[in-house]
Formats: structure tokens, C-alpha cells, sequence
């Protein structure tokens, strides 16, 4: 790796640069695609989950909608949610239009029945247990391989201001874009290079999908699990959820009963069983009413 002005080594490794010149920018070195493919193997052996160039880009596809009334969908979801590891920052609004897609009955995913299907209610149950993060490179540790000063942080040397993720570099390396997707359709600075200005465009990037979730007739529950209100960013995040969960139909809030309860449930370990019980009887009522 080569190393910035602190000593401090890039977050993963860099794969071989060659034919690119060595007098090349980091930015050049980190685009140049050629290297994560070879004439024999095609594409480039994957690395650890955490490791090389292919950081964060190693997760598993998303489970397509499927019927558990069967063994063999519900032994296929078991198995699944077994599978599943933890890693990296925590992306809600990518979680949840990821799980849109599913419901929806048009491409990527075409198991869900169509919208205009009398009597057939779509609903996108979101859980987190964290708020919207996102990291620049020099606020993360990098991996212990890196080099001999890989617990001060990583280094920037590309430029990009951020480690490789969902919503990409927040620095495009092409000057025809002026900012990466991170800013995209936000209120939020455009020169603000900090984790907690790419929490609050996730947070309006949430907000946004929320809308248009609901205005597409998809029925929200979310749930916030284990999250501290004596901290902001879980704060901010808890009101968010439950701004962006759906009306019940039938449920009234217990403080004023003359609004409907809102289909948001604040968790912890210890409350979730029951609350899963809860929204299971929410969605017996809607078989009922629909």
C-alpha cells in the first residue's frame, strides 16, 4: 500500500496497477478496472469480506419475494437469514428499496402480484438497529494488513472522501459529475466532506423513499431496535422511522384515540418477540378488513 503524509495505509489493499503507469494519479490507479479481471479466470478471485479491492462489494443478493406457506420457501428464507453476516456501515433507505423491489411486480423482481390486484396489500416491514452511516476513509481503522499504522485510520489518497459503499465515492473521479450519489436530490452541503453530513443526506434520502413508498399504496411498519434517545443521530433516526411508518386501520393511538396508532414500534431485545406478535396481528386484521 502506499501511504499518506500520517504513515497511515489505504482502508484494503490495492490490486496489481499494471499496465497503468507508476506515475500515475491514485485516482487513475483506483479506476483502472482492467486489473479486476484476468484472461483465465475472467474476474479477479474474491478476497475476504473485508479485504483487497473488493470491499464492501461482497454481499450476498437479496433473498426474491417468496411463498413460506411451503417448506421448501421457508427452509430457503431459514436459510438465508442464517446466512447473513454484519458488515460495514448501516444504509436503512438501501435496505428498504431493496425490499420495495421485492414486493414489486416489474423488474429486477417480478414475484409480487401486480399493484392493480383488488384486495392485495404490499407491506415493507424496515428494522435497524443504528442510525444512517456512512465513513470517510480516515474515521475508519484499516485492516491490520495494510501496513505498520493501520489503527490511525486509513488515507485518502484518490480523493474520493469516502470508503466504497452502497452509494459509491462521494467524489466521482469524472469532473463531468459535480458530486456523487450520496448528494443526489439533497438539501444537504455539497462541499461537506464529514460523516455526519452523509448521515443527514441518507436521512433525507430515507424520508424521500418513505414518501414515494406510501404514495405508491406500500404499507410501512418499521421498528427501531435498541436505539438511545439521549443520542441525536439515534434520536433523529427513532423520529424518522416512525414519521415514515403507515396509519394502522384499525388500531387507535393509545394517547389520543381519536388518531390512528402509527405502525412504528420502538424495541429492544427484550420487547421484540411481543412486538413481532403485534404487527402479526396487525396484518391478521388486514386479511380481515381488505
Amino acid at each position: 500500500d502506499r501511504v499518506d503524509s500520517s504513515s497511515r495505509p489505504a482502508n484494503n489493499n490495492w490490486d496489481v496497477d499494471a499496465p497503468v503507469s507508476s506515475g500515475a494519479s491514485d485516482a487513475a490507479r483506483q479506476r483502472y478496472m482492467p486489473k479486476y479481471f484476468d484472461w483465465v479466470n475472467k474476474v479477479t478471485p474474491a478476497y475476504g469480506m473485508d479485504a483487497g479491492p473488493n470491499t464492501s462489494c461482497s454481499t450476498t443478493a437479496i433473498t426474491p419475494l417468496t411463498d413460506v406457506s411451503t417448506t421448501a420457501g421457508a427452509t430457503l428464507i431459514k436459510n438465508a437469514i442464517d446466512a447473513m453476516a454484519d458488515d460495514g456501515a448501516t444504509n436503512v433507505p438501501e435496505g428498504m428499496a431493496w425490499c420495495w423491489r421485492t414486493l414489486s411486480s416489474t423488474a429486477p423482481f417480478t414475484e409480487g402480484r401486480p399493484e392493480t390486484e383488488r384486495g392485495n396489500d404490499k407491506v415493507l416491514i424496515v428494522l435497524t438497529d443504528g442510525a444512517n452511516t456512512y465513513y470517510t476513509p480516515t474515521s475508519v481503522t484499516a485492516q491490520t494488513y495494510s501496513g505498520t499504522n493501520w489503527s490511525s485510520g486509513g488515507n485518502d489518497l484518490a480523493g474520493s472522501k469516502a470508503i466504497y459503499s452502497a452509494l459509491g465515492y462521494v467524489v466521482p473521479y469524472s469532473n463531468g459529475y459535480s458530486y456523487g450519489r450520496m448528494f443526489l436530490g439533497t438539501d444537504v452541503t455539497k462541499d461537506d466532506y464529514s460523516n455526519a453530513n452523509y448521515t443527514k443526506a441518507m436521512n433525507e434520502h430515507f424520508t424521500a423513499l418513505c414518501n414515494n413508498a406510501k404514495a405508491a399504496g406500500i404499507m410501512v411498519m418499521t421498528i427501531a431496535l435498541d436505539l438511545d434517545a439521549t443520542k441525536t443521530a439515534e434520536k433523529t433516526q427513532m423520529d424518522a422511522l416512525k414519521a415514515c411508518s403507515s396509519d394502522s386501520r384499525f388500531s387507535k393511538d393509545k394517547t389520543d384515540p381519536s388518531k390512528p396508532m402509527k405502525l412504528f414500534w420502538n424495541s429492544t431485545g427484550a420487547t421484540l418477540s411481543d412486538d413481532f406478535k403485534a404487527i402479526g396481528n396487525e396484518l391478521s386484521n388486514l386479511r380481515i378488513v381488505s
